[in-house]
């Protein structure tokens, strides 16, 4: 008896039905990227047919209002949350629920960074996202468009090192590097061999640049007190270049007479902006202060193509430099404001590339 009531109980319970039971999870698919849509699995469930499905997105456990499908697109808000999606399984006997397995979203690739990440084929991650960062930065200080040349030195080699961020295709009217000599390229940046190593720019300051409106920035890894030069260009009427040191004076030239004068020496590392922004005043930064200030006066714009790790005199390199710079920049002058900014976002940079001094 005992048996045969057991085995009628059973197959009452059959008869009536069974509820969801969830067996595999659900599953997130697509890219956890700012702007990308994701799309949730149902996951794999037994149960009495028929089993219908209902889904709730939630950012780090909360619900995500309205996100009831099973896509969901990802918002500024989501980026470095947790993200993830609950189903709900109903048949005519109950419900259970099951959550998918949780994302981290990043933030949307900047347009001019992606361009830049694609021409110099960028894979690293860390890289990828400290380009974003940079260009996102820059844009938000308001300083991306002062900018005519931006070297980052990612990658690790003289092709992705060669690419100019402001504008990456691999032609001298977009201001993309041509190394010269001997130079070493690594994850730390790229570093000329200080007798006969230079890159060219082909960025001439007559064409290219304003008279009363110019900066050069150089992010060197390196402490040199010889008279090496950052980059620049030089004639007989005009100088414009860092850092040439001579007897302990720093000298350091925008767009006026090369002999009008030096300043105390100050540390080579870290990262030195010089910037002209009227015709009579030159300012130079080191590590986002101002250390320098010069009443000088603008007096012309070199005819000849400018040069990193040497300085061009008359388009033939001198001066070389055997510093392993991480970044250099050339556009339009700088407020103290800007220069500031300027500094917070490319030290930001380097950090994330663990290469910041």
């Amino acid at each position: 008896m005992i048996g045969y009531g057991n085995s009628v109980f059973l197959r009452r319970n059959f008869e009536a039905g069974l509820p969801p039971v969830n067996t595999v999870a659900p599953a997130i698919t697509g890219t956890a990227q700012e702007g990308q849509i994701l799309t949730s699995s149902t996951g794999t469930w037994t149960g009495t047919p028929t089993i219908t499905f209902a889904y709730q997105w939630k950012r780090n456990g909360s619900n995500i209002l309205s996100a009831t499908n099973s896509t969901y697109t990802l918002v500024t808000a989501d980026v470095s949350q947790s993200i993830k999606c609950t189903v709900t399984a109903t048949n005519g006997i109950g419900n259970a629920s099951a959550d998918s397995n949780s994302v981290t979203p990043i933030a949307a690739v900047d347009p001019d960074a992606q361009a830049f990440i694609t021409a110099a084929a960028i894979t690293d991650p860390t890289q990828q996202a400290a380009i974003n960062t940079l260009v996102v930065d820059l844009k938000g200080y308001n300083v991306w468009t002062k900018m005519k040349a931006l070297y980052p030195f990612v990658g690790g080699t003289a092709t992705t090192h060669k690419f100019n961020l402001k504008n990456p295709l691999d032609t001298n009217a977009a201001f993309r590097l041509v190394f010269s000599g001997g130079w070493t390229h690594s994850a730390n940046g790229a570093t000329p061999n200080g007798t006969n190593a230079y890159a060219d720019t082909f960025i001439i300051p007559n064409t290219n640049l304003s008279l009363d409106s110019t900066h050069l920035s150089y992010y060197s890894r390196t402490n040199i007190t010889g008279p090496q030069v950052d980059m620049g260009v030089t004639e007989t009427s005009a100088a414009c270049y860092l850092l040439y040191n001579y007897n302990n004076l720093a000298f350091k030239a925008i767009n006026r007479l090369e002999a009008a004068g030096g300043s105390t020496y100050t540390p080579t590392n870290g990262f030195l902006i010089g910037s002209r922004n009227s015709s009579t005043t030159e300012k130079y930064y080191h590590k986002g202060t101002l250390i320098n200030t010069l009443t000088i006066i603008s007096y012309a714009k070199s005819t000849y193509k400018m040069f990193l790790g040497a300085y061009s005199n008359a388009n033939t390199a001198s001066g070389y430099s055997s510093k392993q710079t991480a970044f250099a920049s050339i556009g339009d002058g700088l407020s103290d404001t800007e220069a500031a900014n300027f500094y917070t976002a490319v030290q930001a940079f380097q950090t994330t590339l663990s290469r910041q001094i």
